[in-house]
């Protein structure tokens, strides 16, 4: 019985090592052709980032706003309300973007179907 668990501890000792050596000498693949390089530079790099940047700022904004209404609620009832107007705007704005976009976005695909 001790020498089965040996031998065991033995095997799986083994592929640890295995493994570790295996992953550890792994290659990066090269990009499929067609694909979008990984690092852009240009006006086209600077209007993407400028345009991120942008729509960060407008969520913060939107969060801030929120959490603005959460801290003056008196009780459920102004939370709740909070709530619906901060997740009308939301859903206002991701209108906007289907509209802008299309509804499965920049590639193409449809957006997952939630709540």
């Amino acid at each position: 019985m001790k020498k089965a668990l040996a031998i065991t501890m033995a095997i799986l000792f083994a592929l640890t090592i295995t493994s570790v050596t295996f992953a550890s000498e792994e290659k990066v693949a090269p990009p499929i052709e067609g694909s979008q390089p990984t690092k852009e530079t240009g006006p086209h790099f600077e209007q993407m980032k400028a345009n991120h940047l942008k729509k960060l700022d407008e969520r913060m904004n939107s969060l801030q706003q929120e959490k603005t209404c959460v801290q003056a609620a008196m009780n459920q009832d102004d939370l709740m309300a909070c709530r619906s107007k901060h997740k009308a705007e939301m859903k206002k704005h991701r209108d906007d973007m289907r509209q802008r976009v299309g509804p499965g976005g920049p590639d193409g695909q449809s957006p997952p179907q939630g709540k």
